[in-house]
């Protein structure tokens, strides 16, 4: 079933991982709606620039799949918005850069690294794209951290020249987890890269309102209504006197 010019949801939703395994790995309307606007936006203009096939190493993952392979919780392959590509007899980083070049709306591009293996993880948001750049480092101990960059030094990164006897081999995939956990909002534009320790300040804490009671309320104008009244009887100044005056006989 085709879902843009390029792709298919076949394409989108495949998993080795879920095929060795038996996961279900079907997506609903939402997330199939989701896949739509990522290869619109994103992939297939992509395609179009390159001029070459685009292979879609892991897209759509649904929440089975994404547990197996331990992936974030807030994960955008579980909604449909991310997907991991390569592009056969293109270098990764160059594919890499092109995405940034090209400045198509991404909410997240990750150039990812991990041994012999190589891809870019892209995402979009219709409602917050907001261009993250960031590398992926897999250690030996299992551990994954994502440095931001600026588009400056995306452009500016380059790969080891390696020597074989045959062609260069394609680089591999391996099924994992592949982006951070969000846990704050998305601010930083492409050309932004994050502040080394930066922290973000606490939200005022808002105040409740007080309550004021109507015995208080009444009391507080009767209050006010004597005081306007006193203070006109000062104005209007002592009353006349009256009375009878005693006649002289």
């Amino acid at each position: 079933m085709n879902i843009s010019r390029y792709f298919t949801l076949e394409e989108l939703t495949y998993s080795k991982t879920a095929k060795d395994e038996g996961i279900d790995n079907q997506p609903g309307p939402a997330e199939i709606e989701s896949l739509r606007k990522l290869c619109s936006a994103v992939l297939d203009p992509l395609r179009e620039a390159v001029g070459r096939p685009i292979q879609v190493t892991s897209g759509y993952r649904g929440p089975v799949l994404n547990r197996r392979i331990k992936g974030a919780a807030k994960s955008q392959h579980l909604t449909g918005q991310a997907a991991d590509i390569q592009s056969p007899g293109m270098a990764v980083i160059e594919l890499f850069k092109m995405v940034i070049r090209l400045k198509l709306p991404f909410d997240q591009i990750i150039y990812e690294v991990k041994g012999s293996s190589k891809w870019v993880h892209v995402s979009h948001d219709p409602d917050a794209n907001s261009g993250e750049i960031l590398l992926a480092e897999f250690s030996t101990d299992g551990r994954v951290t994502y440095p931001r960059i600026t588009a400056q030094q995306a452009m500016e990164m380059t790969e080891p020249v390696t020597r074989s006897r045959g062609a260069a081999a394609e680089p591999g995939y391996v099924e994992t987890a592949d982006e951070p956990e969000r846990e704050v909002p998305k601010t930083r534009s492409v050309n932004e890269a994050a502040p080394v320790g930066a922290s973000r300040k606490p939200a005022a804490k808002k105040v409740p309102a007080r309550r004021v009671s109507a015995t208080k309320v009444v009391a507080k104008k009767a209050a006010a209504k004597s005081a306007a009244a006193k203070k006109a009887s000062i104005a209007a100044g002592p009353p006349a006197k009256t009375g009878t005056t005693r006649r002289r006989g």
